[in-house]
């Protein structure tokens, strides 16, 4: 990334934003060793990722550290090691190289990001997302992907659990008009078939497989599926070239923005794959787990979904 410190004071725009009850402003998308955050009260506690920023909070970095924080008009700032930054105010720093406004990105972009972390919201702290709380047994389901999902490709993966007892899997793709084409495979996961054609954007589809043994069928499920219009996915695209380009590529804080953007977008089968690097990345975070099994959650993965927030409160002491 290319920094400068022209833009030292970004968020100067926000004066005007309410103080009470403000909406964030910037949030914390990357973060390495020790950095904490300011309250307008005097507060100081322990950064996380994910977390948000109102106007007046101080993001402080220790020896060792960096962060990366993204603001409601587009721009990206680095934190060094060694210095801080109040939102709405002046940046103080250690090592200047470090410190400044990366390309700017939609601010649709951040809508989408602020849409996803500060949903379902009960307090702060992780990735701003409640962790799940009684309800049923984790169950195993049979479909993986897609799954109650918005698709970028006319022409989707197709993935589902193996049962036991099952020698075939039958899988049907269908359309208010009816059936559009089935297939039977051994496998759990079918490429979308050559000699099929590609399902039209701007349409929602159902998709079964049924799961069946020599003697009959076994189980089925279902699972419906939208795939983008021409221009929205171009639109999409688009943008995550913009956050690529403002983080340098696929590092902490592209990851974590490139999957919250695409949840904010409902494209939650692409939204999983960023959030399973970044859990790659950082493994020692549980901010990303929290995500991950959030949106696990959101589609109905239930067991998955509590291996993650399970692991999520283990690195956050319980919490």
């Amino acid at each position: 990334m290319r920094w400068t410190l022209a833009s030292c004071a970004i968020a100067t725009s926000l004066a005007c934003a309410s103080v009470a009850m403000a909406e964030p402003v910037a949030f914390i998308v990357a973060m390495k060793g020790p950095v904490t955050v300011t309250g307008g009260k005097g507060t100081t506690a322990k950064a996380s990722l994910g977390g948000p920023l109102e106007r007046g909070n101080k993001v402080t970095v220790g020896a060792g550290g960096t962060a990366s924080l993204f603001f409601s008009d587009g721009n990206i700032i680095e934190l060094g090691a060694g210095s801080s930054m109040t939102v709405g105010g002046k940046l103080s720093a250690a090592d200047a190289k470090r410190i400044g406004p990366g390309s700017g990105v939609s601010s649709e972009v951040f809508t989408r990001v602020s849409k996803f972390i500060t949903s379902d919201r009960k307090q702060a702290g992780l990735v701003a997302l409640s962790p799940m709380r009684g309800g049923p047994e984790a169950v195993k389901a049979l479909i993986l992907e897609p799954r109650r999902s918005a698709l970028l490709s006319g022409r989707p993966r197709f993935a589902w659990n193996s049962l036991e007892g099952a020698t075939r899997y039958k899988v049907t793709v269908t359309n208010d008009d009816g059936a559009l084409w089935s297939r039977e495979v051994s496998d759990t996961v079918l490429a979308y078939p050559l000699d099929a054609d590609s399902l039209a954007g701007g349409f929602d589809y159902l998709w079964d497989v049924q799961a069946m043994s020599d003697t009959g069928p076994i189980q089925s499920e279902e699972s419906t599926f939208h795939v983008l219009a021409d221009g929205e996915v171009s639109q999409v695209r688009d943008h995550l070239s913009d956050i690529r380009k403002a983080t340098g590529g696929s590092n902490e804080a592209g990851q974590f923005l490139a999957g919250s953007y695409l949840v904010g977008r409902g494209l939650y089968a692409d939204a999983v794959r960023h959030f399973e690097e970044l859990v790659r990345l950082v493994p020692a975070l549980p901010g990303p787990h929290e995500a991950l099994g959030s949106i696990y959650r959101t589609v109905g993965l239930t067991e998955r979904s509590q291996t993650e927030l399970d692991r999520a409160r283990e690195l956050s002491g319980g919490n």
